[in-house]
């Protein structure tokens, strides 16, 4: 019998294709007699339709890159189509005897043979059918009475096919899975290595005869055994349960491996590996590859020589120098072979040989150039060494490089050694050094050493291309205040993150440095007017949010002065001069920028020479109060003064306070005035009450929008009280009603805290500003001022006059007391009186008075002048 019939016959035996079986299979899909008939009927009738069908069948086939693969070529497709039409014409024969089965079970052989899986012959016997149905439906007449079981018949027998094509295919793959496990089992048992396969509890459910030999083992006596009951080895239980828990594979373990208690002891290399089949939980194979005598040598050899590189590598890694070799000559292909610590230095892989180009690639691009060109050089003999950066995970080294290049007598390259050497905290040092040197310690910018270092370069690099340059003088507006109310370290704090918004709104080649205190200088090389307002704007953007520093926000402005080279100064020293007049300048105006012009120099030079005398004056108690009577329109009796900054300058005698409060906002000395104002007048009150002087009522205080805007000036003005003996119930606080508006709410809490701890509040200037009733009305005031702008011009102005009776008719609606500025006449009292105002100030009482001679006129017992 051939190798065919054979397996033709056990597939028949394996699927029971038995006379019985196959009279069973027809019958479970009720095919009998009368179904054959239907389908010789329906034979008759599709005569000569079998060729038109397996073509259409096959273009059918041929759509699909699946199964196109199979039609390799014409021949074969015509093969296929006429086997196709004798599969065809055989359906519906009406002989499914013996010769019909084996004819379907070379179908399914055919499929498995190919790898044609079922799913793609179940779409053919589904053309089949869907080509059949209506070709039949067409011939046979859908009126005819025998047509639908003749359908039926046709279904019933392509089931058939349809099962015993299935079930060969099944078959075949079975018996093919079984050759393949009984080859591996082959393999298994005849393989060298000991094999031990292992549940997940690492009990053991096979070994193989190798396994057995090695460790003079019986299969019986170590199946179902734990391993650490067959080995004594801990370190190999716990490997393999690593595997088993973490998942894929150990190689190559080295172990010293003996049977519990006792046994010769196996130097082996161990693999462990998780399996799982898919008709099996998941195992464990352990493979043990036992180690010659030679390999045992070998791996003697090795462990030395690891020991020994191990201590070389820790020496370098410990002294940060790397050693390196190269054998060819860079242009040959040569090669760098490097140790551990070079590949760390470099940012390389340890291992690895690498070329010059690569090499080239992580230096540091600003130092690459330069590395190239001495690299080049050194290939050609001798000795040398550089320095350069790497750039390693976002971290940047400094590294040393020593290189020694043998040359032949002809001067030809014969070998070159080298160290890489990590230099980075020698470096830093020297830097380090360099920074304290020329870098503001607070911001890390250039300092004035370094700045009129690099101006002298700039302006000898614009002399030689006849460029011009910008330099700009920066100055910030009411620092000082922040110094003195919150400290120096939070002024400190103020001065790096303005430093840092500075820096980043300029371009690398424009340079940023700090003179000191507030100032700051900036060179912009080869800018006109233009492109140096364009500089200045971008600067004070920055300054637009405001700087949170300690729970404290700070909105601060700046003043920029601007002086352009050569037409401004020639030098760096008039340069600097002209951009810091071009700041008062600017200062003067309210903040902002200007450029230097020549028409600045007198006027500015006045302001410039008032603001340092004037700080003088601050710093050296040169200032003075001088008090104002406020008197009752009713009884004319004095209740209380107002407080008037006066100052005298030896040389220029009285400067008015228009002329030197602008001066005191620019410098940022209104909360130092402040203080300074409260402090005198406090110690003024203390000392007229150790004289057994009193004013009546209360003493007014102006307060500055900078005053108010500190978080703590409720907290300090009653510390000052505090220490100069005086009530705050004493005093008096003025606040004007712009002040009152630049940030209400926060002007409303602070009011509030001082009112609480006595202090009484009274709106300066009202009626010049916003006159907001929702606000006033929420403000905690005692008494409306009004400006004397009105008084003045009352008597003669309906509208001024209107003003002044609305303002003292609203105050006595909110329960507040009136207080009229600048009455200079009778006849304006009696105006004022007549309207209901409630008290009065100006030159018709009295100008205000030094503090000896206001006690004389208007403390002493004798009383005020009638």
């Amino acid at each position: 019998m051939d190798s065919g019939a054979t397996e033709f016959s056990r597939f028949s035996t394996a699927l029971d294709l038995s006379k019985e079986g196959i009279a069973l299979r027809k019958a479970f899909l009720d095919f009998g007699d009368k179904d054959i008939d239907c389908l010789r009927g329906l034979h008759e009738l599709l005569r000569g339709y079998a060729p038109e069908f397996a073509a259409e069948f096959y273009r059918h086939v041929l759509s699909f890159e699946a199964t196109r693969s199979f039609v390799s070529d014409t021949e074969t497709l015509e093969r296929l189509q006429r086997s196709q039409v004798t599969y065809f014409e055989g359906l519906t024969a009406g002989d499914y005897g013996k010769d019909y089965i084996l004819h379907r079970l070379r179908v399914g052989m055919a499929h498995h043979r190919v790898g044609l899986g079922p799913s793609w012959y179940l779409g053919a016997y589904a053309k089949y059918l869907v080509g059949l149905l209506p070709e039949s439906a067409r011939r046979f007449g859908v009126d005819n009475v025998d047509f639908v079981e003749t359908m039926q018949a046709l279904i019933k027998i392509v089931l058939f096919d349809m099962g015993l094509a299935i079930e060969t295919y099944i078959e075949a793959r079975d018996q093919t899975i079984q050759g393949l496990r009984n080859y591996a089992e082959m393999v298994f048992e005849t393989m060298h290595d000991g094999i031990f396969v292992l549940a997940h509890d690492l009990s053991i459910l096979s070994v193989n005869r190798a396994g057995l030999q090695l460790f003079e083992l019986s299969l019986p006596g170590v199946l179902g055994l734990q391993l650490g009951q067959v080995f004594d080895s801990a370190a190999l239980v716990d490997a393999a349960a690593q595997v088993i828990r973490e998942g894929g594979e150990r190689q190559d373990l080295p172990f010293s491996l003996s049977v519990a208690g006792g046994g010769p002891v196996r130097q082996a290399r161990v693999t462990l590996r998780n399996v799982c089949l898919a008709d099996e939980d998941g195992q464990l194979l352990l493979v043990i590859e036992p180690l010659s005598e030679a390999e045992l040598f070998r791996q003697h050899a090795e462990v030395q020589l690891q020991q020994s590189e191990a201590m070389l590598r820790e020496a370098q890694a410990v002294a940060k120098i790397g050693s390196w070799r190269m054998d060819r000559p860079p242009e040959a292909g040569g090669r760098i072979e490097c140790s551990d610590e070079t590949c760390r230095l470099l940012g390389i892989c340890a291992g690895r040989s690498f070329s010059s180009t690569t090499f080239f690639e992580r230096v540091h691009p600003d130092d690459r150039d330069r590395v190239v060109r001495a690299w080049w050089v050194s290939m050609r003999g001798g000795e040398s060494r550089l320095e350069y950066r790497v750039k390693i995970n976002g971290e940047t080294l400094w590294l040393e490089h020593r290189v020694k290049v043998a040359v032949n007598p002809e001067g030809e390259f014969l070998s070159a050694t080298g160290t890489v050497q990590d230099i980075t905290e020698r470096r830093i040092a020297e830097m380090q050094i360099e920074q304290l040197a020329f870098y503001d310690p607070l911001t890390g910018l250039p300092n004035r050493a370094l700045f009129q270092d690099r101006l002298m370069q700039a302006l000898a690099l614009a002399e030689r291309q006849g460029t011009s340059l910008s330099l700009m003088f920066v100055d910030l507006d009411r620092f000082k205040e922040i110094n003195d109310t919150q400290g120096h370290a939070c002024g400190d704090l103020v001065l790096t993150e303005l430093a840092r918004r500075f820096r980043a709104a300029l371009r690398h080649d424009e340079t940023l440095a700090r003179l000191g205190g507030d100032e700051f200088v900036i060179i912009a090389h080869q800018t006109g007017r233009s492109a140096a307002t364009l500089i200045a704007e971008r600067l004070h953007r920055t300054m637009l949010a405001p700087v949170e520093v300690g729970g404290c926000s700070f909105l601060l402005g700046a003043s920029t002065g601007i002086a352009i080279y050569p037409n401004d100064g020639a030098d760096g020293h008039v340069l600097l001069k002209h951009a810091d007049i071009a700041m008062y300048k600017a200062k003067a105006e309210g903040g902002g920028y200007a450029f230097y012009s020549q028409e600045m120099g007198e006027d500015l030079a006045r302001r410039m020479e008032l603001a340092r005398r004037f700080s003088r004056a601050l710093s050296n108690n040169g200032l003075q109060l001088h008090y104002q009577p406020q008197c009752d329109l009713k009884s004319g009796k004095l209740t209380g003064a107002e407080a008037l900054l006066r100052w005298h300058d030896e040389e220029w005698g009285w400067v008015s306070p228009a002329e030197f409060i602008p001066v005191a906002i620019e410098r940022g000395l209104m909360v130092s005035l402040g203080e300074w104002v409260l402090k005198q007048a406090c110690w003024q009150l203390q000392f007229w009450a150790r004289a057994g002087l009193r004013l009546p009522e209360r003493l007014a205080i102006n307060v500055a929008t900078e005053q108010i805007e500190q978080q703590d000036f409720a907290s300090r003005a009653l510390m000052i009280t505090r220490e100069a003996g005086v009530s705050p119930s004493a005093i008096e606080l003025e606040i004007t009603e712009s002040s009152m508006m630049t940030d209400p709410e926060s002007a409303r809490r602070v009011t509030a805290m001082l009112v609480d701890a006595g202090f009484a509040f009274a709106i300066d200037d009202f009626g010049t500003g916003h006159s907001s009733l929702s606000y006033l009305k929420r403000f905690p005031a005692s008494t409306l001022k009004i400006d004397m702008s009105f008084v003045r011009q009352m008597l003669t102005d309906r509208n001024d006059l209107s003003i002044v009776s609305t303002i003292i008719a609203m105050a006595r609606s909110l329960g507040l007391k009136t207080l009229a500025e600048g009455v200079e006449e009778l006849a304006q009292l009696d105006t004022l009186r007549s309207l209901g105002c409630d008290e009065a100030q100006g030159y018709y009482f009295s100008k205000a008075l030094s503090p000896e001679m206001f006690a004389i006129h208007w403390l002493a017992p004798s009383g005020p002048p009638s």
